[in-house]
């Protein structure tokens, strides 16, 4: 009587697998020529009706061309998440500009940033800076069909806030935004925020670390956007760059109160 070795069988199972794997391979060098990988990341607001289901198509635009990434997984645009994808492109189309995202859909998207980083190069930045919806029927419902948003620069900026030791000072749902300005311009954050950590505590430092940004040179003012209803206080605000490395600190002396509520403070404050 015959007797089958499980281990053989499953061994040729596996060399079936990696010869499959190799061909597809293969095949894709051989439609697609000289190739260029992709890969992006897409971060979702964690407020509202941030997420979509709708159709949600992205276009690159680069110094050499675009690149039409096509219509965007849905799962990859969930509230609160960041939806990781890559795409093939038949040419390289230089240093990325912009991002270019589209829909029909009623449903809203509300993103903070989008990242790319081409096959062999570094990643890039290009936040929501004036949190801005994507809609498809914008007569009805606050928000654009067609959001761009580029690229600012390559320096990294520290802010460090400080919460106040006051009562109910702290906050955990302000969605705040920073524009800094300088002797060189201007640039603006997307939201500060630490994932997996609860940020402005009451009394506690908190370190936010933000590429891709413009280098403005030596900072004259700041400005904060809230974007949620629940407010929070600050003691100080501290900023500095890799570039710069002595920070800037700006004073809370007014006492101000920072909330998208106008009855609980203000959603726009400007620091110089």
């Amino acid at each position: 009587k015959a007797v089958v070795s499980t281990q053989s069988t499953g061994n040729h199972g596996l060399r079936l697998i990696m010869m499959t794997r190799s061909l597809l391979i293969l095949l894709g060098i051989l439609l697609l020529g000289d190739a260029y990988l992709y890969s992006f990341t897409a971060k979702v607001a964690n407020r509202g009706r941030a997420g979509t289901s709708g159709d949600v198509y992205m276009t690159v635009i680069g110094t050499k061309g675009n690149l039409s990434v096509g219509k965007v997984s849905k799962k990859e645009l969930k509230k609160g998440k960041t939806g990781r994808f890559s795409v093939y492109g038949k040419k390289n189309i230089g240093e990325i500009r912009c991002v270019r995202l589209s829909t029909t859909s009623k449903n809203s998207l509300l993103l903070d940033v989008v990242t790319v980083r081409p096959e062999y190069g570094v990643e890039s930045f290009y936040y929501n800076t004036k949190g801005v919806i994507l809609n498809g029927d914008p007569r009805r419902h606050s928000g654009v069909a067609s959001l761009q948003m580029c690229k600012q620069g390559e320096e990294h900026y520290y802010i460090t806030t400080r919460t106040s030791t006051e009562s109910r000072s702290q906050t955990n749902k302000i969605h705040l935004r920073m524009r800094l300005t300088g002797a060189l311009g201007t640039t603006t954050t997307g939201i500060i925020n630490n994932e997996g950590r609860n940020d402005f505590k009451r009394g506690e430092d908190d370190t936010f670390v933000v590429p891709g940004m413009k280098m403005v040179g030596k900072i004259r003012c700041i400005e904060l956007f809230a974007e949620g209803s629940d407010k929070w206080k600050f003691d100080y605000i501290e900023v500095h760059c890799d570039n710069y490395r002595a920070a800037y600190t700006f004073h809370n002396n007014r006492n101000i109160w920072i909330s998208n509520d106008s009855r609980e403070g203000e959603d726009v404050y400007k620091l110089c």
